[in-house]
Formats: structure tokens, C-alpha cells, sequence
């Protein structure tokens, strides 16, 4: 009679992690490419509010605190103005909402002066947060 050794016991596939890490990078890849990363803006401020609905966003932004500090880009003063009269296309003024209409229309003028003919407001949508 013949004897044979006992087989040893295959042991079970353990479960493997890898699969479900490659989907939470490419998840990650995704949202990274897909999300607009937009640059903070220079200082707090509440922009005004209007009935009118919110359209595209020029890429040209002049921002006026309640203060009266202009800034555009890593700009301030009058070296934001002379760099927004250099561009092409409508320039977006972010104004806060304490700020006197009387100083936005000074502001306007200015701009004109300078040759930008294309000015636009932004403003809040009544209800929106």
C-alpha cells in the first residue's frame, strides 16, 4: 500500500485592496480636472443686490472695497487701473455695497477716461446667498 502525503490546504484569495484605490484616484484625477479654481478675491466685501440674473464673468475683475482700495489681480490703486485700460474686452467692477454711488460713478468715469468702454456690475440675484 502506498502512502501519499496530505496536500496542503490551498489558502484563500485574500480580498485585495487595489481596485477599489485606483477608482478613488481616478475619482480624485476627476474632480481635480473638472473643478474651477477661481483666485480669492483681494478683500471681504457684499456686493450689491439686483433682480437681474448672473451671466458669464469677464476675466478682467476690478475690485472696490468699501473704502475705496482698488485692486486688480496682486494690483492696487491706480497701477490696477493702468493695467485694466492696457486689456481688451468688458471689465467686471466688484464693488462692495457701502460704497457710494457717486464714488462708483467716479470710478466709471475714470475707466472711461482711460479707454475701457465695456464696464459691467456685478451684483447679487434677489434670494441668493
Amino acid at each position: 500500500m502506498e502512502f501519499q502525503p496530505p496536500r496542503p490546504r490551498p489558502r484563500p484569495r485574500r480580498e485585495t485592496i487595489l481596485p477599489m484605490i485606483n477608482v478613488v484616484f481616478l475619482l480624485l484625477i476627476f474632480f481635480l480636472m473638472t473643478a474651477q479654481i477661481a483666485p480669492a478675491p483681494p478683500f471681504d466685501l457684499t456686493l450689491p443686490e439686483s433682480g437681474a440674473e448672473p451671466g458669464d464673468l469677464p476675466a478682467r475683475t476690478l475690485w472696490l472695497s468699501a473704502d475705496g482700495t482698488l485692486a486688480h489681480d496682486e494690483l492696487r490703486g491706480d497701477a490696477a487701473l493702468a493695467m485694466l485700460a492696457e486689456g481688451e474686452g468688458p471689465v467686471l467692477i466688484r464693488a462692495d455695497s457701502a460704497v457710494a454711488a457717486a464714488d462708483l460713478a467716479q470710478l466709471m468715469t475714470r475707466l472711461s477716461a482711460l479707454g475701457v468702454s465695456d464696464l459691467r456690475l456685478a451684483t447679487l440675484s434677489r434670494g441668493a446667498p
